[in-house]
Formats: C-alpha cells, sequence, structure tokens
C-alpha cells in the first residue's frame, strides 16, 4: 500500500492537481455552477409540467396553466448556451486577471456567439422578419458557448495586457470609461466572429455552432455516455479525495457542458411524454455521492447510531446531519478518510457498487432514469430522487442508505473499536 501512495503523490497528483487549477476548466466550471438558478427553475418547471396524471394534466390545459409553466423552461433550461456563453466569459475574465472587465467580456462573448448563429427571414407579404432559431442558443449550442467565450475573454486579455486601449480623462465616470477601454478590443472581436461567420457560411456546415456540434460535441455526448467511462470519473474523483484535492470539482468540469445538454434534453423528453434519452447524468453522479463523496450515508448513519466511543459518539452529531444534506467534509478531514489506508476500500468502492446496481436497475426498468438537474446533489435521499422526476430512484435511494451501512459498517467498527480502546488505555493510564 505504501508503494502504491507513493506513485499516486509521484505521478497521478501532479497532474490532477494542474487539472483542478487549470483557469480554462475553472472558468468553464464557474460559469456553469452560476447559472445555477437558471438551470433549477427550469428543471422544476419541467417536472411541473410532465406530470403523467390525467386529471393533474388536464386540469393544466382547461385552466391554461400547462402554457404559463411551458414558459419557463423554454425561456431557462433550453437556452442554456446563450446564458453560458456570458456566464463563462464573465468568470474567465476574473480567473485571467482582468476581472475590472469582466461585464463587457461577458457582454462581448454574448454577442459574439449570437453572430454565429444563422438567421431566418420570413416574408410576410411586403416586409420580411429576421427570425433567431433558439436551438442554436440551447443544449446543442454549449459546446460553441465555451469556445468563443474562451476566445474572447483571450483577446480581451491581450489587449488589456498590452494597454491597447482607449485611455479616458479623469471625471469621466467609470461606467464610461470602462466602455471605452474596451472598444478596441470589442471591434477585433466583432469583426473576427463576423469573418468566422462568413467563413463557415461557405462550408457544407453553414454555420459554426453546426461544424462544433458534429465534429467535437456529439463525439464527447458518446463517449462521456458510457457507463465504463463513467465509472472510471468515479474511481478517478474518489482516489482524488483520498489525497485531500476535491474530486468532484476536477472531474465534473470536463463533462459539466455535456451533462448540462442531457439535462435539457432529458426534460424534454419527460415533457413529450417519453423516456430519458440519457441515463448518465448528473443525478447518478449524485447517487454515486450519497451522503458525499465515498457515498458515506452509511458510514455517518452507523456512527451516530452504534458508536460506542466517545470520539465517534460526539463526532456523529455534527457529521450525521451534514451527511443527510451529503455535505461531508468534516468526516473526509475529521476522521480522517483523507490518507486513511484503513478506509480506501469502502471509500472507493460503495459508490461503485451503489451506482452500479442502480443502473443496472436503470438497464432493466425496474426504476425510471433521473432527469438529471444539476444543484440538487445536496437534497437528502428520497427527495432527490423525486427532484429528478423519479420517485422510483428516489426510493431505491434509500435502499443505498442500507447498502452504503452495509458496506461501510465493518470498517467503521475497525474504527469504533480503534477509539474505544485508546479511550480505555488513557482512562487506565490516569488510575
Amino acid at each position: 500500500m505504501d508503494k502504491f501512495i507513493s506513485f499516486m503523490e509521484d505521478h497521478f497528483l501532479p497532474v490532477a492537481t494542474k487539472i483542478s487549477s487549470n483557469k480554462y476548466l475553472k472558468s468553464i466550471s464557474s460559469g456553469s455552477m452560476s447559472l445555477l438558478g437558471v438551470i433549477m427553475v427550469g428543471a422544476i418547471f419541467t417536472i411541473f409540467t410532465s406530470i403523467t396524471f390525467a386529471p393533474y394534466q388536464a386540469f393544466l390545459k382547461t385552466t391554461g396553466l400547462g402554457t404559463l409553466l411551458a414558459y419557463v423552461p423554454d425561456f431557462t433550461t433550453n437556452l442554456i448556451g446563450l446564458y453560458m456563453a456570458f456566464s463563462i466569459a464573465y468568470h474567465g475574465a476574473k480567473e485571467f486577471g482582468i476581472g475590472e472587465n469582466a461585464f463587457n467580456t461577458g457582454l462581448l462573448s454574448l454577442v459574439s456567439f449570437i453572430m454565429l448563429s444563422p438567421v431566418t427571414v420570413q416574408k410576410n407579404g411586403p416586409l420580411a422578419n429576421n427570425m433567431f432559431n433558439a436551438t442554436y442558443f440551447g443544449p446543442k449550442a454549449v459546446i460553441s458557448a465555451i469556445i468563443v467565450a474562451l476566445i474572447v475573454v483571450q483577446i480581451m486579455r491581450f489587449f488589456m495586457n498590452k494597454n491597447m486601449t482607449i485611455k479616458m480623462p479623469e471625471g469621466v465616470p467609470p461606467m464610461v470609461s470602462k466602455s471605452f477601454i474596451s472598444l478596441i478590443p470589442a471591434v477585433v472581436i466583432v469583426v473576427l466572429f463576423g469573418l468566422i461567420k462568413l467563413g463557415f457560411n461557405a462550408t457544407s456546415f453553414k454555420t459554426f455552432n453546426d461544424f462544433i456540434y458534429t465534429i467535437l460535441q456529439t463525439p464527447l455526448q458518446s463517449l462521456v455516455g458510457s457507463f465504463p467511462a463513467f465509472l472510471l470519473l468515479v474511481i478517478i474523483s474518489q482516489i482524488l479525495w483520498f489525497f485531500g484535492i476535491h474530486g468532484s470539482q476536477t472531474v465534473l468540469p470536463i463533462v459539466l457542458p455535456i451533462w448540462l445538454g442531457y439535462m435539457a434534453e432529458n426534460g424534454a423528453a419527460i415533457k413529450a411524454g417519453k423516456s430519458v434519452a440519457h441515463v448518465i447524468n448528473f443525478g447518478l453522479w449524485d447517487l454515486a455521492c450519497i451522503g458525499g463523496c465515498g457515498a458515506t450515508i452509511g458510514l455517518v448513519t452507523m456512527m451516530f447510531f452504534f458508536a460506542k466511543s466517545k470520539r465517534y459518539k460526539a463526532f456523529s452529531k455534527v457529521v450525521f446531519p451534514c451527511g443527510i444534506f451529503s455535505i461531508n467534509e468534516p468526516l473526509i478531514f475529521g476522521v480522517p478518510l483523507m490518507l486513511n489506508v484503513m478506509t480506501l476500500i469502502p471509500f472507493v468502492l460503495c459508490p461503485v457498487v451503489v451506482v452500479t446496481l442502480g443502473y443496472v436497475l436503470m438497464q432493466l426498468g425496474v426504476i425510471a432514469p433521473y432527469m438529471g438537474i444539476l444543484g440538487v446533489g445536496s437534497m437528502p435521499p428520497l427527495i432527490h430522487g423525486i427532484l429528478n422526476g423519479s420517485l422510483s430512484a428516489g426510493i431505491y435511494e434509500l435502499f443505498a442508505v442500507g447498502l452504503s451501512c452495509l458496506i461501510w459498517y465493518p470498517f467503521f467498527k475497525m474504527l469504533d473499536n480503534e477509539a474505544l480502546k485508546e479511550e480505555q488505555e488513557a482512562i487506565e493510564s490516569h488510575d
């Protein structure tokens, strides 16, 4: 085991540390996570409109409430690419040291992203209406939005660092001054993306978005949509946590753009009365992390109800309520589970067993898959499943708590007995 830890520290951790501190990935992660409010509202209203109870659907139709509820996902999750174009550039500007121009950077990214989207000309008698296709602002445009945002950030960064800006005299209001500071890079940015739009219009792809979706996003969806790849990400995340690195924050930015698209597509499928299109999503990741990384809901439950040592009896009063809401940093650094060889096996094994059994049951049709809403991972078992549009998966989460208890129990007893022995020895030494 010592050789394994030494090997991981020498070869694996440096790479993982570089990934977790990468400014591009941090920009994507921060930009995406800042949209949680928009994402959750859209997803929740999708669930409201997709409940397949006939009297409820009839009520929505006769009252017109269904139309009202449907507006929300249409202008939130279904336009996620549009919001990400601004948000990622905004946070990227802060990551790359041009935070004073974060708003203008986000705004220019949004303008550039919209420029690349095709415009449909619809004849209306002697007049013509220019119309955008919302498809190019939604989940299928997520990768395009990320690329545009990161390019805009780097162009703005170049001009700011080289001081190639228009400086206004003192006394000019700050907002006006910042607008003029961004004027030169703004001209360069819009001209560049205008040329990109013209260039792709001359190809068989016609648009930048279609090119990116065909070349990058579709293959990536196939890759991260496989369960073996998903399990590998779970295992890597657990190993990172073992060494004290936030595994989820390192791994999730890699799949975040794809799974955001899954969430919107799954919501649309449920709304249309169809089955979930992408089973591997945020909901399945939350299942693997039930109680927190390592699926430690079982450990804190055993500790709360069965601990005999004073140490773990007292400690459980803190970590058990946190574990119910999937917050287990106190457990990771307090037991500790980090660099604790005694608990490495259940720490890696438990999430793999819990999520694999859940996935198999979903494939067999025993339980309904999650819709995959980002941001509800802190909800308690059962409630998490219900919010994801799957009562049966929520019920499985309660079973998963028991499964986690079973896997963690012998290792918990080992920890508890060791602590109890130390306490007894301390008492005897004072006598």
